[in-house]
């Protein structure tokens, strides 16, 4: 192979593919070159790239997406140039500028490197020292020929004229130095050890492995507590510094600046730390840490504090530890969903009334709006900020929520993160208060509510009424029914009172027609009766969703009547007869002829104004006996017993016409004899004398007139 220059090795993982290059003109252009595996020889891939600006010094392939990546040094040693070669197009392309201005020096030399994660490091050796800049992978893809953010370590002693370095997956760097390979453990490059020497001449290093990293950022949650507050970060193993970061600007979240990712050796144990900048006041927030492997937490690696350690586990790729500031507040929110009767279709329920009563219970703590209630916006949320004026003050909150008719509770939980990253979960069994207590500046609330619309419902309840008329019928001789329409998808229930088919029946709003059918003669039945917010029109209800109904009917059972008459011998009317009539109870009733103007002028029982016409009502069912207790003025009295039932289908009875017979005569007896004949005598004399007073009365008249 036909080379001067080679540098810039970079392999992938397991040993392909391998990249490198050629370089001339004083370093400033590269030809990529890359091995075929199979025959072990090295070909020009015709590729090129001529940065006037630095000389090429290091390549490094990519082992998370297989990109071999090259570039090298400005003169002064400020400036880190990348560029990236693209093997399906043969091209290359400028990715751009990574500040290794930290301990610059116009003798800058070193090499890159990636980890599996697609973080990129680039070692500088200037003299006997060694930085690392650290470019995470999000921070590499993102670059469009502009400048790339970087992570400075801490500078190291080390060999002299670094000019290749390679990483394995213990967490030992090694450092390439011509003749010479020194191995140390990262991150604070201790350890110094000969790994090998020779007369190689060697210009670079790489490796197909891949160390576990450590990085540490910071989280603002709920903003500054005053607006110029920065925070410094810090790592360190042992007293040596790793790295420093100090944030900037004002924004909330995971801020962008952040120390590492850094290669670590497995079983080290780095410690991380904050302080305020630019005048912050740690005390004025709430403090917690949290550190992770491949977004899996550490046990033993989280607390309350500005400052923690972590020890590297065995196992693992990316270590991340969090420093987590808020100020003295906690948030708390609720949102509020409904969903439709089966539970489905949920959407944000707003001008929901729901409650976070904030109590107190070590220092002070006030809440914003000072409301314990709020109603829900259109996005179904409301929100509360607790403020503490210290970080040990701690509030109890009771979460509730108002129900709305037409809807039932269906579910409820309310989820606590705190600072340091871990939750807790409190289950909601009932939309009445439920406390949640111990929160404490730093956490987050949230809370949500499930509502679903009520199961639409309708009972049809009979009733019968069989008091007065002493009816015999039940309830469930009838059968109801309800018909529903379109809206409703035509259901229709039926069913006897008080069985499931006609109880509390799961329906669809709509309206329905209501009927009863199959019942006993006799009875009179009532309009529909759906309660006061349903109207029955034409036996038809409307039923809203969510609307729990009770459709009644009551039937009553109708009492009878009786007619019959009173006449003589020749059928004309006789009146004046008084009857006694004794019902199915046993109980009599004189019932005497009504003879007036109008039924009502009759004040007894018989209500037919006509004499010798008799109408009676109000009859209960079952067996009557009438009989004569009183015949009319000389008519002789008939006992005959008269019986007739009443009952559903004979309700009206007419019982006939009853006969009395006149009474005889009386007649004086004549026997003879003087003793006759005197009485005779006497009767024409006391008549004579009266015919005589008479006239003599009327002669005085005319007299008095003449």
């Amino acid at each position: 192979m036909p080379v001067a220059s080679f540098n810039g090795l970079g392999i992938g993982k397991e040993g392909s593919p391998i990249y490198a290059y050629e370089r001339t003109n004083s370093s400033k252009t590269v030809e990529i070159y890359q091995l075929n595996p199979s025959s072990g020889t090295w070909s020009a891939t015709s590729a090129e790239r001529t940065d006037n600006a630095i000389q090429f010094i290091g390549g490094a392939v990519d082992l998370d997406s297989g990109l071999y990546y090259f570039g090298g040094f400005t003169d002064s040693g400020s400036k880190f140039n990348v560029y990236v070669y693209n093997k399906d197009s043969n091209t290359t392309s400028f990715k751009g500028s990574v500040d290794t201005n930290t301990n610059s020096s116009r003798t800058s030399n070193g090499d890159m490197a990636f980890d599996s994660q697609g973080n990129l490091f680039i070692v500088r050796g200037s003299g006997n020292t060694t930085t690392v800049f650290s470019v995470t992978k999000a921070d590499l893809a993102a670059g469009t020929g502009r400048e790339i953010a970087a992570s400075p370590s801490g500078t190291y002693e080390t060999n002299s004229n670094v000019n290749g370095v390679a990483f394995d997956a213990s967490g030992r760097a090694y450092l390439g130095t011509g003749s010479t390979i020194k191995a140390y453990d990262m991150p604070d490059w201790s350890n110094s050890d000969d790994f090998a020497s020779g007369n190689w001449s060697s210009t670079d290093l790489a490796s197909c492995s891949s160390p576990a990293t450590i990085t540490l950022t910071k989280d603002v949650v709920g903003g500054r507590a005053k607006a110029d507050d920065q925070f410094a970060l810090s790592l360190k193993q042992g007293n040596t510094d790793l790295g420093t970061a100090t944030t900037t600007g004002s924004s909330t979240g995971v801020q962008k600046e952040i120390v590492g990712p850094q290669p670590v050796k497995r079983g080290a144990t780095i410690k991380f730390s904050e302080t305020g900048a630019n005048g912050a006041d740690l005390g004025d927030y709430a403090s917690a840490y949290s550190c992770t492997v491949d977004k899996t937490p550490i046990s033993g690696a989280s607390g309350t504090g500005n400052s923690g350690s972590v020890t590297i586990p065995n196992t693992g790729k990316e270590v991340v530890c969090t420093i987590t500031n808020s100020p003295l507040t906690a948030n708390v929110s609720i949102h509020k969903d409904v969903a439709d009767e089966d539970g489905k279709n949920v959407k944000p329920g707003k001008d929901w009334t729901v409650g976070a009563k904030t109590t107190v219970t070590t220092d002070t703590v006030t809440s914003t709006p000072t409301a314990a209630t709020q109603k829900t916006n259109a996005s179904g949320d409301a929100k509360w900020a607790l403020k503490f004026n210290k970080t040990t003050g701690r509030a109890t909150i009771a979460v509730s929520e108002t129900q709305q008719d037409g809807f039932e509770f269906s579910s409820g939980s309310c989820e606590i993160t705190h600072l340091d990253g871990t939750k807790d979960t409190k289950k909601l069994d009932n939309e009445k208060n439920t406390n949640l207590t111990g929160i404490k500046p730093g956490d987050d609330v949230k809370c949500g509510y499930l509502n679903k619309v009520s199961d639409t419902s309708l009972t049809l309840v009979k009733k019968v009424d069989n008091k007065d008329a002493a009816g015999i019928a039940k309830a469930t001789d009838w059968t109801l029914k309800a018909i529903g329409d379109k809206a409703a998808g035509d259901k229709t229930i039926s069913g006897k009172t008080g069985t499931k088919d006609v109880t509390e029946v799961k329906i669809k709003a709509g309206e329905y027609a209501l009927s009863e059918l199959d019942g006993p003669e006799g009875y009179e039945a009532s309009a529909w009766d759906c309660g006061p917010k349903n109207t029955v029109t034409a036996d038809k209800v409307t039923i809203k969703a969510g609307e729990t109904v009770a459709c009644t009917i009551t039937n009553t059972a109708k009492t009878g009547t009786v007619t019959w008459n009173k006449t003589d011998e020749s059928g004309n009317a006789l009146k004046g007869s008084v009857w006694t009539m004794t019902g199915p109870d046993g109980t009599a009733v004189e019932v005497e002829d009504c003879a007036a103007t109008s039924a009502d002028a009759c004040t007894g029982p018989d209500k037919d104004p006509a004499a010798g016409k008799f109408a009676l009502s109000s009859l209960k069912w079952g067996e009557h006996t009438l009989v004569e207790k009183s015949a009319p003025a000389g008519y002789v009295l008939d006992d005959t017993k008269h019986t007739f039932t009443v009952s559903g289908s004979t309700l009206k009875q007419s019982i006939g016409s009853f006969t009395n017979k006149q009474k005889p005569q009386v007649a004086l007896p004549l026997t003879g004899g003087t003793g006759s004949q005197i009485f005779i005598i006497a009767g024409a004399a006391l008549c004579a004398a009266g015919g005589v007073g008479a006239l003599l009365k009327g002669l005085r008249r005319r007299n008095r007139k003449h």
